[in-house]
């Protein structure tokens, strides 16, 4: 929620506000600036302490700036916030210990990333501005391993030297580099009994609206993503309750069968909820495409989200109709899981093989998972959000992840497994809800693999290129022929695991291109 560049030598200079910025001699820190958001500016004699939070319907917003505190005072303050509700983040100067060190939220929907040097410390939620004109390092197990499609939440990422914000977790610089502090894990207490005559159904509907509610919400400036899935339906629902008709609606259209299924949820959905609706061809978008931001040398961090042709359309339009706030359904599936010993519960993964890794590839990047500390959020949860967090705000739009809340979770994770079983609890809330069973019943799912397909064949000569002159394919941990034998032939034959697979390495070629 920060982009500052700060100077360990510049710490012990007094503060000022200007232009929406703190300034400490020459170094300077500039708050995401946002109506749904309150930033704190604390000051001590020792410490100057930044807490950006989203802010709840009553809270004013803007910056304020409080001096004079006591070193007391303001741990009280930073103390407070582990029970707060929503997102925050925090970024806190200590002159005394000479150190900068930023802490996110369990929440984090907008992770900050951080390059220390010995003079300082630079931070930005947008990394493509950290990493102009720089030539970087390549982690390779981080880099093998993603192509691998193994999880690498951490701290640490894909490139030497540039740390990640990342839930619950302390990021510290000094002049002797960067220290990590990890929060600690959760203990699940596993599923409980509900009175029998709870409706749980309409616990959850109210629950999600509560969740809106709580924030100040602008009907005018309010957009809800609308795929047609169900964890969209949902809160696009609960934020129509909220909010009344007249809500702008955004999605992806996909054709064939799949697509026309698709229409037909989001059109009840449309008119349950009164939306002005904006639907989006998806084969307008294809990835890979002469327009890409993914042709562009960092201009895609290889976690972030697969389609960003398309979202950049879909977001570019939502900022032109003076939208600036985006309701989605992401983590909703994360929401019901499933214990050991239950029924649906996931099995340990094995050491699965990947056709564009070569045998001392895999074997690096099986070495490289180090499980992240367990939250009541799931660790696809962070990462999702991190996915489209650059996108929404560099087009001036906060994300409001409802799923995204620790009591929310804490709540379904509680329920028996007879809820949480496929989801039956959020398909039965859409039921009753709609007076419709399309939900009840396994559907026609929509997909982006047929777009992808399409953007690889028609940018083929483009990826081989790519692949051909980069850097990476004479790394010995990577297949380049196999990946140019993919390239060169039917890439609707390839089945799903190779076909995954290649569009994570191509991600990664893009990135260091």
């Amino acid at each position: 929620m920060f982009r500052a560049r700060l100077d360990f030598h510049d710490i012990a200079s007094p503060i000022g506000l200007a232009d929406g910025g703190l300034f400490l001699g020459r170094s300077s820190v500039f708050p995401v600036q946002h109506r749904m958001l309150r930033t704190e500016v604390l000051e001590s004699e020792d410490r100057v302490v930044l807490i950006s939070y989203e802010r709840f319907t009553d809270d004013p917003e803007g910056v304020v700036l409080v001096t004079g505190l006591s070193d007391s005072a303001i741990q009280g303050r930073l103390d407070a916030l582990d029970a707060y509700l929503l997102d925050f983040a925090v970024l806190e100067i200590d002159r005394r210990k000479r150190t900068i060190s930023y802490r996110a939220s369990p929440v984090v929907s907008i992770p900050a990333y951080l390059i220390a040097d010995q003079d300082g410390v630079a931070i930005d939620w947008d990394y493509s501005r950290l990493l102009v004109d720089r030539e970087v390092e390549i982690v390779w197990d981080v880099a093998l391993a993603q192509i691998a499609g193994r999880s690498t939440y951490a701290p640490t990422t894909i490139v030497a030297g540039v740390y990640r914000a990342t839930a619950g977790a302390v990021l510290r610089a000094s002049a002797n580099g960067v220290a990590v502090e990890l929060p600690e894990s959760i203990e699940h207490d596993g599923p409980h009994d509900v009175w029998p005559d709870a409706h749980v159904e309409a616990q959850l509907f109210e629950a999600i609206k509560a969740i809106l509610d709580s924030r100040p919400l602008d009907p005018s400036r309010l957009a809800v993503e609308l795929s047609g899935g169900m964890d969209s339906a949902l809160t696009s629902i609960a934020a129509a309750a909220v909010a009344g008709p007249g809500v702008m609606s955004v999605g992806a259209q996909f054709n064939g069968p799949m697509g026309a299924a698709q229409r037909e949820r989001r059109s009840m959905l449309r008119d349950h909820g009164g939306f002005d609706d904006l639907s989006v061809p998806a084969e307008r978008f294809a990835p890979f495409g002469p327009t890409s931001l993914r042709r562009i040398r960092y201009g895609v961090w290889p976690e972030d989200e697969n389609y960003p042709e398309l979202f950049e359309a879909m977001f570019g339009m939502l900022q032109a109709a003076g939208i600036d706030t985006l309701v989605s359904g992401l983590g909703g599936d994360e929401l019901y899981t499933a214990y050991e010993g239950e029924e649906g519960a996931p099995a340990g993964k094995g050491e699965s093989a990947c056709a564009f890794l070569t045998a001392e590839g895999l074997a690096i990047a099986h070495r490289a998972r180090s499980p992240y500390p367990a939250g009541w959020l799931q660790e696809t949860c962070w990462s999702g959000a991190a996915s489209e967090s650059q996108r929404v705000l560099r087009y001036g739009l906060w994300p409001v992840h409802p799923y995204h809340t620790l009591a929310l979770a804490r709540f379904v994770s509680r329920l028996p497994r007879r809820y949480r079983r496929d989801r039956r609890l959020l398909r039965d809330t859409l039921c009753e809800l709609l007076g419709n069973q399309v939900f009840a019943t396994d559907y026609v799912k929509e997909t982006f693999k047929l777009v992808a397909h399409r953007g690889i064949a028609e940018n083929r000569a483009y990826l081989i290129d790519l692949v051909q002159r980069s850097n990476l394919s004479r790394h010995p941990g990577i297949a380049d022929q196999a990946i140019l034998a993919a390239l060169a032939g039917d890439i609707e034959a390839l089945d799903h695991h190779t076909y995954n697979a290649l569009f994570r390495v191509l991600k990664v070629f893009c990135f260091f291109q």
